[in-house]
């Protein structure tokens, strides 16, 4: 603006002195008319009337208007050319105007000083302006001025502007034991100017006179009065205080009460304000309040100040009279005002901010927070966001999060790129696939059915929920002459002659191409942790033929998937081949019959159980945590009739034949990963069909172990399966793996999971699985420097996170591949020929598990894991050892602490003297 107005007076100072010293206005008249069209043409205006008057009137309307291009551009025209535009005439010079006055002042009777004083007045007005009635009014003025003049210089004093006389005068003080005299500046009441042009100048003082007698009179009683008020103790001022501010006040001063001094002013509003400052405003007092606000969607707080602004009279009114001060409503207000104005300036930057990281869908609290940390480093101590701290935090705001944007346009792509699931299995696609399902209930035929199938094409897949029914489809087919390859996760038995591969599911190649491909126990597609690896597998499977095996509640299910897959379904519907019998009494342990199978849900139990078992009877026993060898070995010998009693978990619900002829549901709740809960009728169904195997047994038995167990059965015994709906988890196999941390540029193998379990959304009828264990597994590898793929490959290891002994040896196995070394395998240590207890079989279990983990690296990473062979041979030996420890009758729980043998119903892991040794002795201690 400065540099705007200096310009503008160049320009000015250059048209004036091209005109003679003449303003524009002016000088334009002496401008002919020719010279002011030209002018008009050159500025490119032409719609004009052309007769002086006009162009003289609208150059000067367009030169007061004008900005600073248009004038210079004036000017130029004027001074550019050395030709003259100015007029001939000469400028008019006034030089009768002084002479016009002198004649015009001889006909009035005036003194020398009022002629002077005429003359300095009516000189500075145009000639014109000077006329007879102009000098009687200037006249009048003057000695109406110079009658006032003379009455203050005789009495002392001035008048004031509503002409009420101003002096000085003494007014005594007494208060306390205090007696001094101020001299104050009063006033008499005002005198009208008709009052003073009629009467003399004796007659006004004399009036005077009488008035400020009334005025300092008046003005003692006010004082008088005032001191009379003020009583000792104070509520607010010390006794020293009030005589310092009484003698401390302005001679002259518009407020009614004495001024008191600025700092205890402060130190009075401090008892009910956090006062930063205060200033002294004419008669204002302005106070300056600490306060803070805790910012929306925040636990921030951000600290301003508050003005307060008090009338001066009222709040020195209530200090001196000692009333109670009372800021509540008035500041108030003022938070309100402020902080409503502060929260719309602050709406306005979210919505701001919002639009550009809309893309981010971030919360609320996350958008405000990450705003707040540049808008308070900008804002300290105010509420105020001003239009340059705005635009500093908006721009601020947008650079933090370019790259989390660049970051998510990538993610939108990719999500664009693989939304259509079935796209991402190409070589299945490629077939004209035909989808089969077979359903019914267990010892069906079903899967029998489905196997003779498989059994007569050229080439296939046997893909099965476990390795153990992995294994049994190779023997199987091994049996019946075919050559086959076994895959599973940490056992491969490959045939260069194969053209059938019996594999555990998640082991599924799909660049293989096959005939057919039976896929078993269909149902699992509805398994929290692995069903993806069902949906997987039924949309990419490469078989011209899949052959589906599972329960009836799976039925819609797949008929939804087909659609989706837009290839034809048949379903072919199986009827169980004997009856089962629902058991109309509990049967206690010490009723149980040969061929029965215990069922319990946890390894705990099953331990127990098998010691509860009565003497005369052997007892296989098969739970999850038991390697494949084991389970199978127990399950041949209740088989062969070696044993009596299986007692098992629900472990044989999946595909084991065996010669059950009852099973007993010793409890009718299991805990499923997050709570325990009461069996489903599918879960009940499942399990219930191993008994009364066709061809073992003529009629199978349900039952349970007490009564309460037995209701819970038998409500859910008829009840119809839950149908398993739509949306299908799928997870990502490798090579999408690769294509998510190529487009996103991000190798952390966590991050490239949690963005397909997160953000993948599909066109079809599914949604990412929530990956659990393996995303837990990407944290620990996360940590190495290793690419995405033997990232992805060590994720997917069979690993038991919960054993601390399995997570350090994994961890180890990583490091080598980290460090390129080879990671050989050291046995560990057995003790004696069997476990003495439950704790040394679960290390035999968790050692056993560390051989599959060594064994499935093996397969992945040949270089590295070079004592395959040996893993294999020692784990013969530990299965024997678990083996050994299960035919045994009694098998304890030692105390953790001094390792004595524990009751076998034992709740707690320590004995009852290591208890009142060390936990009561803490416990008086904490006392």
């Amino acid at each position: 603006m400065a540099k705007r107005n200096k310009k503008l007076i160049k320009i000015n100072q250059k048209i004036k002195k091209y005109f003679d010293d003449d303003p524009f206005d002016v000088g334009i008249e002496r401008v002919d008319s020719k010279t002011l069209s030209e002018l008009f043409q050159t500025l490119g205006i032409y719609d004009v009337n052309y007769d002086k008057q006009s162009l003289l009137k609208l150059i000067r309307m367009l030169w007061s208007q004008a900005d600073i291009s248009l004038r210079s551009d004036i000017l130029d025209f004027f001074t550019a050319n050395k030709k003259i535009y100015k007029s001939d005439k000469p400028k008019k010079v006034d030089i009768s105007k002084e002479q016009k006055l002198e004649e015009l002042l001889e006909e009035f009777d005036i003194t020398k000083e009022e002629k002077v004083l005429l003359k300095d007045s009516l000189l500075t007005l145009n000639s014109k302006k000077i006329t007879h009635s102009k000098i009687e009014s200037k006249l009048k003025y003057i000695r109406y001025e110079l009658k006032r003049q003379e009455i203050e210089k005789r009495l002392d004093g001035l008048f004031d502007t509503d002409n009420s006389f101003e002096f000085n005068a003494t007014i005594r003080y007494q208060i306390f034991e205090f007696h001094f005299h101020k001299i104050l500046t009063l006033h008499t009441k005002p005198y009208t100017t008709q009052y003073i042009d009629e009467h003399s100048i004796d007659e006004i003082s004399q009036k005077i006179i009488v008035d400020k007698e009334v005025a300092i009179k008046q003005k003692q009683n006010e004082i008088d009065n005032f001191l009379k008020k003020i009583k000792l103790p104070h509520k607010y001022l010390t006794k020293e205080e009030i005589v310092k501010s009484l003698r401390a006040s302005a001679p002259k001063s518009t407020l009614k009460y004495p001024l008191i001094k600025e700092d205890i002013l402060k130190s009075i509003l401090m008892l009910e304000l956090d006062i930063d400052n205060i200033s002294l405003l004419n008669e204002e007092l302005l106070v300056s309040v600490n306060e803070s606000i805790t910012l929306p969607h925040s636990t921030r707080v951000q600290h301003y100040k508050v003005e307060l602004h008090l009338e001066l009279n009222s709040f020195l009114e209530k200090i001196w009279l000692g009333k109670d001060l009372d800021f509540t409503d008035k500041l108030n207000k003022a938070k309100e005002i402020q902080e409503s104005n502060f929260l719309t300036q602050l709406n306005e930057l979210v919505n701001l901010c919002k639009k550009s990281s809309n893309i981010l869908e971030l919360k609320d609290d996350e958008l405000y927070e990450r705003i707040y940390v540049h808008l308070q480093e900008l804002m300290p101590d105010t509420l105020n966001i001003t239009p340059k701290i705005f635009k500093k935090t908006n721009k601020r705001f947008i650079y933090f999060i370019q790259e989390e944007l660049v970051k998510k346009q990538r993610h939108a792509l990719l999500a664009r790129t693989i939304r259509d699931f079935k796209n991402l299995f190409p070589l299945a696609r490629e077939l004209k696939r035909k989808l089969i399902l077979h359903i019914g209930p267990t010892n069906s035929g079903k899967t029998y059915s489905a196997m003779q199938r498989f059994k007569q094409a050229d080439t296939g897949y046997y893909l099965a929920p476990l390795r153990l029914l992995a294994l049994e489809g190779y023997e199987d087919l091994k049996s019946s002459n075919i050559d086959v390859s076994l895959i599973t996760g940490e056992e491969q038995i490959l045939d260069d002659e194969a053209t059938h591969i019996s594999s555990t599911i998640e082991m599924l190649n799909f660049e293989v191409d096959v005939d057919v491909c039976v896929i078993d126990e269909v149902q699992m597609i509805d398994d929290r942790d692995r069903g993806w690896a069902w949906a997987n597998a039924i949309i990419g499977a490469p078989a011209k033929e899949i052959i589906m095996t599972g329960s009836e509640n799976v039925k819609d299910a797949i008929i939804a998937l087909a659609e989706y897959l837009n290839e034809d379904l048949e379903i072919v519907e199986f009827q169980r081949k004997n009856p089962l019998t629902l058991l109309k009494e509990p049967t206690p342990l010490d009723k149980i019959e040969s061929g029965t199978a215990v069922i319990a849900f946890s390894r705990r139990d099953v331990l127990k159980l098998k010691q509860k078992i009565p003497k005369y009877f052997d007892v296989s026993v098969v739970y999850g945590n038991l390697s494949p060898e084991v389970r199978r070995e127990e399950a041949r010998r209740f088989r062969e009739q070696e044993t009596q009693i299986l007692v098992a978990t629900d472990a044989i619900a999946m595909g084991m034949n065996l010669p059950i002829k009852t099973i007993l549901f010793s409890k009718a709740i299991k805990f499923d990963g997050h709570k325990d809960r009461v069996l489903t009728p599918s879960e009940i169904a499942q399990i219930s069909g191993r008994a009364g195997r066709y061809g073992i047994e003529e009629e199978g038995f349900i039952g349970a172990l007490n009564s309460e167990v037995l209701r819970i059965i038998k409500n859910n015994f008829n009840k119809e399966l839950k149908k398993i709906d739509i949306p299908f988890k799928v997870m990502a196999n490798l090579e999408h793996i690769k294509l998510v941390s190529n487009i996103l540029e991000e190798n952390s193998l966590y991050e490239v999971l949690q963005f397909f379990v997160k953000n993948m959304k599909f066109n079809g009828p599914f949604r990412a699985a929530n990956l659990g264990d393996i995303l837990e597994a990407a944290t620990i590898v996360d940590n190495y420097d290793l690419d995405i793929a033997t990232k992805y490959h060590l994720a997917n290891a069979p690993i038991t996170l919960k054993s601390d002994y399995l997570v350090s040896a994994y961890e180890n196995y990583i490091l080598a591949l980290e460090r390129k070394v080879p990671a050989s395998y050291n046995p560990p240590k057995l003790k004696g020929s069997f476990a003495q207890s439950a704790d040394e079989l679960l290390h035999a279990e968790d050692m056993v598990k560390e051989i599959s983990l060594y064994l499935w690296l093996s397969y992945r990473f040949s270089d590295y894991f070079i004592d395959a062979d040996k893993a294999r041979s020692y784990r013969g030996v530990i299965n024997r050892y678990i083996e050994k420890t299960l035919q045994e009758s009694k098998l304890t729980k030692k105390c953790k602490i001094c390792g004595k043998p524990l009751p076998i119903n034992s709740k707690y892991d320590i004995c009852d003297s290591c208890y009142k040794k060390h936990y009561k002795k803490n416990n008086r201690r904490r006392r």
